[in-house]
């Protein structure tokens, strides 16, 4: 029996996520009540950033064994990647209560915490300036966008443990120990004498050592006269001239019988011909010889493959994936597991598009919209999701789950729906005032009024988005006179790319610096279309208040 466990366990550690996902998922199915494997997929989903899956498995995972730790750590990361930064608490909350002492579980609270403390914003514009100035840690940002980010999570961890300093200074990653370097350089208002700064010179490639002669092939005269005639049938297959191909290849044969990858030869002009029976006839009856020539493996696999060519030229793709399973039995080799990847790929591409039935997916849409309306939001989603396999190019099913998946409070869930409705369809209003209500659940407030505007450029009259944005403008305004900060709101904006650029610009600092001092000045700034910009998205983000 497979211990997909196992595989999935190496395949992470090799950093193959997808296929640890995959083993993982066998494993599940053998034995669905084994919470440690939830605990394997989820961290799995979490290295390919689908932390909405990790979430759900981490979930399951609790359920299954809610007296293991890990299980509440892998949640605890799952909901703080997806910004929902009390739930995340309290999940590391709840694992502390079984283990008190837990390391990852106290290390992710204290990435909350960290990320929640109001002077972040201001070390963070500190460090964005200070990379901007220094070509190396420059270099360092282009390598990893969240290195800045990463920098400030771990100078907030020294100013609460200021022993630490010494510990990270020794950090082998030089990557951290400059920039730590730099940021003290800043804080101490000492400037130091800058390295010039050499870009990381490409790799000499290495010298090719001069083949060896190979060993003459000591072959009959009628081996000879066989490799001959394929010599002249390979010039005639390259120039398409598959007749004569064809012809040559069947002399070679005549000379030497039981060389295989001659008939081999002979099927790829019979596919690149279309003529594909004869082509499977070929393949089937040099296999069969197999034994009786005493082929090599690595030519009975060439030929397994050549079969499964053909089948997939077919569309046979069951055939197909059968052909290259025996050729791997012959070869375990990296091409022909790339090729049967690609029909796995074809086969599921064709299964979906022969399941596609527009009138069935109207009949699943109405049951959907029956259950919604009787509140009974998992079971309308359930319809919708049958909708949207039969019919995947209608944008109103996406809404129409996303509406549901609200209810349910699946708000990443749903706002990736309505992102694939305006993908579909960029005119579909509908699904633009949905995306803007969904950021608006989300604390997203400035990305609600992109999408409310994109809305109302299609249609002005558009009430939903009027509406919508209204009420988001309200919030934004209501938000920025109280003196409270949302963690959850401040941890999204910080991780914007955008913010960063603008906290980072000495420019944008002073100007937060004159309005912190003066507040009046607001207006004079607010005449700048460009400054303007930035300081309704500080605002809508919830970094720049007024008061």
């Amino acid at each position: 029996m497979t211990d997909y466990k196992q595989l999935g366990n190496e395949a992470f550690k090799a950093g193959n996520f997808l296929e640890a996902v995959q083993h993982f998922s066998e494993a599940i199915k053998l034995n669905p009540s084994d919470g440690i494997l939830y605990s394997n997929r989820s961290g799995a989903y979490a290295s390919l950033n689908k932390f909405q899956e990790a979430l759900d498995d981490a979930t399951q995972c609790v359920a299954l064994k809610p007296d293991w730790p890990k299980g509440y750590s892998r949640k605890g990361l799952a909901l703080f990647k997806l910004g929902r930064m009390d739930e995340a608490r309290a999940a590391y909350q709840e694992g502390l209560k079984i283990d008190p002492n837990n390391e990852p579980l106290q290390a992710g609270l204290r990435e909350i915490e960290a990320a929640a403390d109001p002077e972040f914003v201001y070390l963070a514009a500190a460090m964005a300036q200070v990379v901007a100035g220094n070509p190396k840690l420059q270099e360092y940002q282009k390598q990893d966008p969240n290195y800045t980010m990463n920098l400030c999570r771990i100078i907030s961890g020294m100013k609460n443990n200021p022993q630490s300093l010494q510990h990270m200074l020794m950090n082998p990653n030089p990557a951290i120990k400059d920039g730590l370097m730099a940021y003290l350089s800043m804080a101490s208002g000492m400037q130091q004498p800058e390295e010039a700064y050499e870009p990381p010179q490409p790799k000499q490639p290495p010298k090719k050592e001069e083949p060896k002669p190979k060993e003459e092939e000591i072959l009959t005269d009628e081996q000879k006269k066989a490799k001959e005639f394929k010599e002249e049938g390979n010039k005639f297959y390259k120039q398409k001239m598959f007749d004569k191909a064809l012809e040559m290849y069947n002399k070679a044969v005549e000379h030497d019988p039981d060389n295989l990858l001659l008939e081999n030869n002979k099927a790829a002009v019979y596919l690149e011909m279309g003529e594909y029976e004869k082509c499977i006839a070929t393949c089937n009856a040099a296999i069969e010889r197999r034994y009786d020539v005493k082929a090599d493996f690595l030519v009975v696999s060439k030929i397994y493959n050549r079969l499964a060519s053909c089948y997939t030229k077919m569309q046979d793709y069951d055939a197909a994936l059968a052909a290259y399973q025996k050729s791997l039995l012959e070869d375990n080799n990296r091409n022909t597991r790339c090729a049967m990847k690609e029909v796995e790929r074809l086969k599921e591409k064709k299964e979906r598009e022969a399941y596609i039935d527009p009138q069935k997916a109207e009949e699943h849409r109405e049951k959907g919209n029956a259950f919604f309306k009787a509140f009974q939001f998992p079971e309308a989603k359930k319809e919708y999701d049958e909708a949207i396999k039969r019919n995947p190019t209608d944008v109103k099913l996406y809404t129409n789950r996303a509406a549901a998946l609200t209810k349910l409070g699946e708000y990443p869930s749903a706002l990736a729906d309505c992102n694939k409705a305006v993908e579909i369809d960029p005119t579909f209003v509908k699904a633009w005032a949905r995306k803007g209500n969904l950021h608006v659940l989300l604390k997203e407030y400035s990305k609600a009024l992109e999408a409310y505007d994109k809305g109302l450029a299609i249609d002005a009259e558009n009430q939903e988005c009027i509406s919508g944005k209204y009420d988001c403008m309200a919030k934004i305004q209501a938000m920025s006179q109280s003196g409270t900060v949302d963690e959850e709101q401040y941890r999204q904006a910080m991780a914007d790319p955008e913010v960063q650029q603008m906290l980072g610009d000495p420019q944008f600092q002073l100007i937060l610096k004159r309005l912190s001092e003066n507040p009046a000045s607001m207006n004079e700034y607010l005449r700048d279309p460009k400054i303007a910009k930035g300081i309704q998205k500080l605002m809508a983000c919830g970094i720049l208040r007024t008061v």
